[in-house]
């Protein structure tokens, strides 16, 4: 349990490192307009977000005792459900809707850019990638319940 923690402090970690010197303001400014920064920080954060079904596997096998195949099953599936259910209401609601929302939500975007042109042609986002996201959620899904199946083998505790 332990790692799962510190994987999750370590994303905010890194988003306090980003936000410390300018505040926030700075750290969306910069994210916006400087490709170099932006590519930095997209890469750093989401290395730590996959640490964190590293660390969820880890803390499956070692605190809970289950086997490999086991473990990777619920992290797996863990990772699946989310991404299947987002990417089902993105693509029921529209991606351009629920891109308008979210942005009038959190104001990430300037106003009168995303409603000129629409965020998905500002930030050229591929009108599928809702559906590819549905579907690559219930790929991982189906993979750790196939995984699951079978015998329940675990380690003792120990």
């Amino acid at each position: 349990m332990g790692r799962t923690r510190g994987a999750a402090t370590l994303r905010t970690l890194i988003l306090e490192v980003g936000t410390a010197t300018r505040g926030p303001g700075r750290y969306w400014f910069n994210f916006w307009t400087d490709p170099t920064a932006r590519g930095a920080y997209i890469a750093v954060a989401f290395a730590a977000f996959l640490w964190v079904f590293v660390a969820a596997y880890h803390a499956l096998r070692g605190g809970y005792g289950l086997s490999a195949r086991h473990a990777t099953a619920r992290v797996l599936v863990a990772g699946g459900v989310p991404v299947a259910a987002f990417g089902g209401v993105v693509t029921g609601v529209g991606l351009e809707r629920a891109l308008t929302v979210w942005n009038d939500q959190m104001a990430l975007l300037p106003w009168g850019l995303s409603r000129i042109l629409g965020i998905t042609v500002f930030l050229d986002i591929p009108p599928w990638l809702p559906k590819a996201a549905t579907a690559a959620g219930v790929g991982l899904v189906a993979a750790g319940a196939l995984l699951a199946l079978g015998r329940r083998a675990t380690r003792p505790l120990a």
